[in-house]
């Protein structure tokens, strides 16, 4: 299949079942307005997340890397009217732009926003699990470590996902600190046999597994 072929697909898929509204398209633009680094889900990936949430039936999700709260509105629209998202960013500017856009989205009573370095903020929240739902879009050369805690704080059932499963290519020259992680990453991923895992294909790479019971 041709390229030209793949995309003219791509945006069949995205025209027959994702939609982006107003507060997402704000969101968007609000990351472009503060300068902030052009790296958060597409909308396709996005409309993934919350298929992924449902199919787990989640109640409780952990998002390691906030930005604008772009994806964050997508998994806590997918979460229940009593479910919880709890998100972590370490950048203080990012954090108060995302609050701004849960707001914005009226998704802000389904979303705890907890600053700082993630793997300091996840010790912190070990405590309240387990989860149903992780979703792992931060630094790429921490992706282990996350991987690691998901695995251990996920029930039986609950879901780890992790964006960027492709960085661009970069899992197959592994130039850099970030490849190497992500490669890491999918490694661990795929040899762990407490989980069922794949990538999907879609966007950066989606990589996703199951934790087994």
């Amino acid at each position: 299949m041709d390229e030209q072929t793949q995309a003219a697909l791509h945006r069949y898929v995205a025209e027959l079942f994702v939609t982006e509204d107003d507060a997402l398209r704000w969101i968007q633009a609000e990351t472009e307005r503060n300068s902030m680094p052009q790296i958060s889900l597409a909308s396709q990936e996005g409309h993934l997340l919350q298929f992924l949430v449902h199919a787990v039936g989640a109640r409780t999700a952990v998002e390691i890397g906030t930005l604008a709260g772009y994806s964050g509105t997508w998994l806590a629209r997918a979460l229940p009217d009593d479910g919880i998202l709890i998100t972590l960013e370490a950048n203080p500017k990012h954090a108060a732009v995302a609050r701004a856009s849960f707001e914005r989205a009226g998704v802000s009573q389904k979303v705890e926003l907890i600053e700082g370095p993630a793997l300091e903020s996840l010790r912190r929240i070990a405590n309240r699990g387990p989860f149903d739902f992780v979703f792992i879009d931060a630094n790429k050369d921490d992706y282990p470590r996350y991987l690691d805690w998901a695995i251990d704080h996920l029930r039986p059932g609950g879901m780890v996902a992790a964006h960027n499963a492709f960085l661009s290519g970069g899992i197959l020259s592994l130039n850099n600190e970030a490849d190497r992680g992500i490669h890491t990453f999918n490694q661990a991923l795929a040899d762990d046999d407490r989980l069922f895992s794949t990538i999907l294909a879609i966007g950066d790479g989606m990589a996703a597994g199951i934790k087994r019971s």
